[in-house]
């Protein structure tokens, strides 16, 4: 199986929100919309939750403007753990808000990539 890391280590096949959108459940989407308007800066619907993952065209409303993501963008990088500044401020930060995930097994993916990839 590939796997489907994120930028930031987050497991796309764990989030919620790539969950329902594979599943097309929009009642699931409604639900994590609720949940993360209360809990994290901005508005969100169903519509906004839909995400085919980090690296697609389709992400979630935060992904869009996730600094992490835009950062290993910008860098041409396929996430932080190959990234010369790993383990920096954009993505603690990023950890530091999270609700729903593991930061603890997002720096483990990114640790497996790291030790798979020398950093650039």
């Amino acid at each position: 199986m590939t796997e489907n890391i994120a930028c930031c280590g987050l497991d796309c096949g764990k989030c919620r929100a790539y969950i329902a959108t594979r599943r097309n459940d929009w009642e699931m989407a409604g639900e994590i919309a609720k949940l993360w308007s209360s809990a994290i800066e901005g508005t969100y619907t169903a519509d906004d939750i839909w995400c085919d993952g980090c690296h697609s065209d389709r992400l979630h409303g935060f992904c869009v403007r996730c600094p992490p993501r835009l950062c290993a963008k910008d860098k041409g990088l396929a996430n932080c753990g190959v990234c010369g500044d790993y383990l920096c401020g954009k993505l603690e930060a990023l950890y530091d808000f999270w609700i729903e995930s593991s930061p603890a097994e997002a720096r483990a993916n990114l640790e497996r990539v790291r030790a798979r990839t020398p950093p650039s």
